[in-house]
Formats: C-alpha cells, sequence, structure tokens
C-alpha cells in the first residue's frame, strides 16, 4: 500500500486590509476503510481568533474560524501523511433498476443512506438531455456496475479537459452541451446521469497523485484537488469511478470529503470585510514517501 506525503498551501494577498473574515475548511482527513491517515496539521496565519471543528450531515470533518485582526495576507495551510490502498470492484451487482426500485423504499441503514445522493442537488440539476445521455449505458437489465463504468468510460472520451471552460456551479446539461470542463465539472456530469435515473451518486473531494511526463521532473507545488464520484452497489458498498481520467477509484485517490457536489464540499470558503482585489496562489503536493 502507498504512503503519500500531501501538502497543501493556500495564499491571499489583498490590496487593501481585512478587518474581518469567516472561513470553512473541508480539508480535515475522512477516515474511510481504504485510507489510514498517520499524520495531519493545520497551520493558519494569521492566527485565527476563534476556531471550531464538526461533524457535517455526511460525516466530513469541517473547521470554522474566524479571523478578528486586520491582515493584508492570509496562508492556510495543511500537511499530511497517508496510506492508502485500492478496493476491489464487485464481481457482479444488480440490475440498475432493482437499485433504483430499492432506494425508493430503502430497507436498511446503508440503502437510506444512500438514498440522499438519489436526489437532484444545487450544482447537479438534470434534464432529459442528461437522463438520455445516460440511457445509452443503462440499458434495460444491465448490471449497474457495468452501466456506470461504461458511462464513466463515454463522458472521458466525449469531453475534453479544457481548464477555464466553464463556470463554478455549471449544470450537467451545460457540460453536456459544451463537452468541455474540469473534474469538477465531469464529476457533476457523471452524478447528474445516474441521478436522473434515480441512482445514489456521490461528489468525492480529495487529491490525485500525478505523474510528470516522461523524462520531466515533478514540478513541485503543481498538482491539484480532485473530484470524482462514487455509486452505491447493494451488497457491496461504494464504488468510486473517475470521469477524468476514466479510471475506478484506487490507492493513487486520496479522499477528503463527499457531498451533493461542490457546494458541500468546497475545500477552504470564507466571508471577508475589505480586502479590495485579491491575489490568490494555490500550492498542492502529492508524493509518494
Amino acid at each position: 500500500m502507498p504512503i503519500y506525503q500531501i501538502d497543501h498551501e493556500t495564499i491571499y494577498d489583498y490590496t487593501l486590509p481585512v478587518l474581518y473574515s469567516n472561513h470553512l475548511a473541508y480539508m480535515l482527513p475522512r477516515s474511510v476503510p481504504r485510507q489510514n491517515w498517520i499524520s495531519h496539521r493545520i497551520e493558519v496565519e494569521p492566527n485565527p481568533t476563534a476556531r471550531q471543528e464538526r461533524l457535517d450531515i455526511y460525516g466530513n470533518r469541517a473547521l470554522a474560524f474566524s479571523i478578528e485582526q486586520e491582515h493584508e495576507h492570509f496562508r492556510f495551510k495543511t500537511t499530511g501523511v497517508v496510506e492508502v490502498k485500492a478496493e476491489e470492484p464487485p464481481a457482479q451487482s444488480p440490475a440498475w433498476e432493482e437499485v433504483a426500485k430499492l432506494l425508493k423504499c430503502p430497507a436498511d441503514s446503508d440503502t437510506l443512506e444512500a438514498s440522499m445522493y438519489a436526489f437532484s442537488s444545487p450544482f447537479a440539476n438534470t434534464d432529459d438531455s442528461v437522463r438520455n445521455y445516460a440511457l445509452e449505458s443503462f440499458q434495460p437489465g444491465r448490471p449497474i456496475f457495468d452501466s456506470a463504468k461504461e458511462l464513466m468510460t463515454r463522458i472521458f472520451t466525449d469531453c475534453a479537459y479544457t481548464p477555464g471552460a466553464t463556470r463554478i456551479g455549471a449544470q450537467p446539461q451545460e457540460i453536456l452541451r459544451g463537452r468541455k470542463g474540469v473534474c469538477q465539472d465531469f464529476a457533476h456530469l457523471m452524478i447528474g446521469c445516474l441521478r436522473s435515473l434515480h441512482l445514489p451518486c456521490r461528489y468525492i473531494s480529495g487529491y490525485l497523485r500525478t505523474h510528470p511526463p516522461k523524462g520531466q521532473p515533478k514540478l513541485i507545488g503543481a498538482d491539484a484537488t480532485h473530484a470524482w464520484v462514487a455509486t452505491f452497489i447493494p451488497g457491496h458498498g461504494w464504488v468510486e469511478f473517475d470521469p477524468t481520467n476514466n479510471v475506478l477509484g484506487g490507492d493513487e485517490h486520496i479522499i477528503l470529503a463527499w457531498g451533493r457536489d461542490f457546494g458541500d464540499v468546497s475545500p477552504l470558503k470564507g466571508v471577508i470585510t475589505g480586502g479590495g482585489n485579491p491575489i490568490l496562489k494555490v500550492g498542492v503536493n502529492v508524493d509518494e514517501k
């Protein structure tokens, strides 16, 4: 099982002083069976006046904090070491229609928990175009795992990774029309497709170990946060799909948090008084130890 050193630093330099700020971070490690966080620490500058950690409705660890002193420079850095293992895909899975039917009348706690991810959410609404696109993979009687895997491959094939082509909060139908975007967009498109068929799908925020082009050195700080999805398969559990890279979630995918969509688990957000036009710098580095 690989062990990774993760460093994630966010810096804001403000053109005018910030008088007061409130922040919410979803960058505390989440405990899941395929991950073991060996260490983790957070550094915040200026030092928060108040801070509180809590669990949200999805079981994520969230850190809320306030900075009440005037400042023109803000820095938030997380450093952690995590051991990650891959999970085996299901040997077989029920037909997708059976799963959709089961989710409408949950019979146990796992299915009940999964059912909250089967409905539209603010960043992942659906329409007929999204449903029709999904149905090309979800043919009558087909196993849900096979259908979801093919859908992932089609999104990877049909859409071009194009930074800056979309806006934050672009809906699945917009991504489907433009066929361009980034990992967040492709995750939302797959979520919209599955939910259009009343199948559960959750958005996962985390990191992905990246590899430099052959013969070139890895650039320090050039990694980024990543987004992928998971759907629930009765009798097996949650299975992760990465439509940006056309792979199942594995030992190079490090989970931070999950929710209905990006809006639930934005890594770092806040409200400030003052500040002018901020200059943002973000550096992420994922290295195998």
